[in-house]
């Protein structure tokens, strides 16, 4: 059919849905993984950050259980999709901040690997963590 073609309505209002990258699919995640992955994805603000609570994780999952969820990510920050940043306040953890990195960019995941530790005495000792 030549000519003008009809204009297509995305059926979709803007914040009604979010991106998952094709190379997701590659990574081999179990099916929890890849369900808690697009529960962070859907709350990520532009600079891939996000930090839902382990109970909406669970609850957006169907209701699976908190080890499930920790499970899975642990699986997504050991294949270096995301990483986990624990917050405290007054000595008591608050929540934990996700960073989802660019799928494509693996120095981006690499460099979260540093690791910092202390020795007995209080010395800080850098190493880092080879996966």
């Amino acid at each position: 059919m030549l000519g003008k073609q009809k204009e297509h309505e995305y059926p979709y209002q803007p914040g009604t849905f979010f991106i998952v990258p094709f190379d997701i699919f590659e990574r081999g995640l179990s099916p929890r993984a890849f369900r808690v992955y697009c529960v962070l994805a859907r709350f990520t603000d532009e600079h891939g950050q996000c930090f839902p609570s382990r109970e909406t994780i669970k609850n957006m999952c169907g209701g699976i259980s908190f080890p499930t969820v920790d499970k899975a990510l642990k699986e997504l920050e050991d294949k270096l999709l995301i990483s986990i940043d624990h917050r405290f306040k007054d000595n008591k953890q608050t929540t934990n901040l996700y960073t989802l990195y660019d799928l494509a960019d693996k120095n981006e995941a690499m460099k979260h690997l540093v690791k910092q530790a202390y020795t007995p005495d209080g010395e800080l000792l850098s190493y880092f963590e080879y996966y």
